[in-house]
């Protein structure tokens, strides 16, 4: 893909999946933010654009928020795994991470969706995965491993497709997690902005991850999924993808 720059372009979690992972909650919170203004938010905004996305989704979310689950593939978008209530995955031994995506593969199908991909929760993919992918027939990888440091699509064991990304791309890392503080929508944006205009110039792919919770939710961080979205788009020389079309990219 020398000389060509791609933008592919993901979203992660739902609801308040993670917290009921964390025994945080034992019930779906339907004036969860992240629903109420985050989701309704960023489906305009796509719409709006007229681009397409992956959505990372836990599959408890297949019961207690099929109604947002089917909307989304309804607008064209992709569904990809997230665990069942987050899980940090790599932790998983092989049979907890095997009945996690057997159930959450199985709730998605019973609302009639099926995912196209996987995200690990936590980012780390763990031993069994590419295996179990294999498997269950899912049809490509956006996690990362220790080392993960590649830019570009590329096929791993069992000629199953990896989406990679860098962890300085994520909202959620940015905004609560970087080690020198939490940085600015301003240093976000610039940031965003940087990495789109060096892979112009080289060619290549950047996946940023963004969370509708976060940068749906907040209106400063909105304002940046915004201008840098409208940004891209009007930037002939980026495709913008979806994680399944950039999986399809891989020879």
């Amino acid at each position: 893909m020398s000389g060509r720059a791609i933008l592919c372009l993901t979203f992660d979690n739902m609801g308040n999946a993670a917290n009921i992972g964390i025994r945080e909650h034992a019930a779906p919170l339907h004036d969860d933010p992240g629903l109420t203004l985050g989701y309704p938010r960023v489906l305009a905004l796509l719409d709006e654009l007229n681009l397409k996305a992956s959505f990372f989704v836990e599959g408890w979310n297949a019961l207690h928020n099929a109604g947002l689950i089917r909307d989304i593939v309804a607008r064209g978008h992709d569904i990809g795994l997230h665990g069942w209530v987050h899980e940090v995955f790599h932790k998983l031994d092989a049979i907890d991470a095997e009945r996690v995506m057997s159930d959450s593969l199985a709730a998605f199908r019973t609302i009639g969706v099926e995912p196209q991909g996987f995200r690990a929760p936590g980012g780390r993919r763990g031993q069994t995965t590419l295996a179990l992918l294999h498997k269950y027939g899912i049809g490509f990888d956006s996690s990362a491993d220790e080392q993960a440091v590649a830019t570009l699509p590329a096929r791993l064991d069992h000629g199953i497709p990896n989406v990679p990304w860098l962890w300085q791309l994520i909202d959620y890392y940015q905004y609560h997690m970087h080690p020198d503080g939490p940085r600015s929508p301003a240093q976000y944006e610039d940031l965003l902005n940087a990495t789109l205009e060096q892979v112009v110039q080289e060619g290549g792919m950047m996946t940023p991850i963004f969370h509708p919770f976060v940068s749906g939710a907040n209106d400063e961080a909105f304002g940046v999924l915004r201008r840098f979205l409208v940004t891209a788009a009007a930037d002939g020389r980026v495709s913008i993808l979806t994680a399944r079309q950039a999986a399809e990219t891989v020879v």
